[in-house]
């Protein structure tokens, strides 16, 4: 890229990990540097709690449905290549084990395949997560 071509460039910390990134942002509107995933509304501590507005069932229990009643503000979804890499690759792992052994089981039983393939995942997120 030609360097007169970039308009601004922005210095911000990956969501994910908080690493610097920097990013170029292009008169065409493109950027380099990190993946954009859009804005997003944060709650302020201290400005309002959460109420019950409801309950869902998520894996077969009941859960309680929220919403924030207090101040939020606005920050910009970025992640670094790093990150966003290892999600993909994540993703891509979920995905072959899914089609490869079906959904997870709703309860873990030892000599089933199914879910020893999902506890090796489990096993490999895991121990990836806490290299990060």
């Amino acid at each position: 890229m030609n360097k007169s071509k970039i308009s601004k460039k922005l210095n911000i910390k990956c969501l994910v990990c908080g690493k610097k990134i920097q990013i170029r942002v292009y008169k065409d509107g493109h950027y380099t540097g990190a993946h954009y995933f859009n804005k997003l509304k944060i709650p302020i501590k201290g400005t309002g709690k959460y109420k019950k507005i409801g309950t869902s069932k998520l894996l077969g229990k009941k859960v309680n449905v929220v919403r924030w009643n207090g101040k939020e503000k606005e920050i910009e979804y970025w992640e670094c290549n790093s990150c966003y890499a290892e999600a993909t690759h994540e993703d891509w792992l979920e995905q072959m084990i899914g089609k490869l052994y079906g959904k997870k089981c709703p309860d873990y039983v030892k000599e089933c395949g199914c879910c020893q393939a999902w506890d090796v995942y489990q096993t490999i997120i895991g121990e990836n997560r806490r290299k990060l």
